[in-house]
């Protein structure tokens, strides 16, 4: 029974495969919802995950590249500026979280905070710079209220507020 232990089965590489099949589920929607505009594209979702767990940075490393890499292929297919979503990030974090957290006692608001500042924040971000570089504003509709509610819906029901 000895001679048989090496073919154990190793549950860490369980986690790659996850990873994988996540990271692959991201991009098929990021084409989807390219050529369907009302299949949502998460980013609220991928945001609300980057907060929550960029404390963690050691031992979610791959993870984290993976959700900013899918934050920063957002902008690229959507046509928003590069690494806004990056900077967007950084802004938050840096000044809004404790704020937020110390401010709504709620955690599922915590959350659909996350979520409206991941949306409305990347817009007027981006407002920013287009102001910034004389061009067109980009072009605000209805359907981020629709994605906005989505989102935070999912993120309700994915993630929990540690304080």
């Amino acid at each position: 029974m000895q001679t048989f232990s090496n073919m154990r089965r190793n549950s860490a590489h369980q986690n790659y495969l996850t990873l994988l099949g996540l990271s692959g589920w991201l991009l098929l929607d990021l084409v989807m919802s390219s050529l369907y505009p009302l299949i949502p594209s998460f980013v609220g979702v991928v945001f609300c995950y980057i907060i929550l767990n960029f404390n963690r940075h050691e031992e979610n490393a791959a993870p984290l590249f993976l959700a900013f890499a899918y934050l920063c292929l957002y902008d690229l297919t959507k046509g928003f500026y590069l690494f806004s979503y990056i900077i967007l990030f950084v802004i938050v974090y840096k000044f809004a979280i404790y704020r937020i957290q110390n401010i709504i006692t709620c955690n599922n608001c915590i959350l659909a905070a996350y979520v409206v500042m991941a949306y409305l924040g990347h817009y007027l971000l981006n407002a920013f710079f287009a102001y910034l570089d004389n061009e067109t504003f980009p072009y605000f509709s209805n359907i981020y209220f629709y994605y906005i509610a989505i989102d935070a819906i999912l993120s309700f029901l994915l993630f929990k507020v540690t304080r």
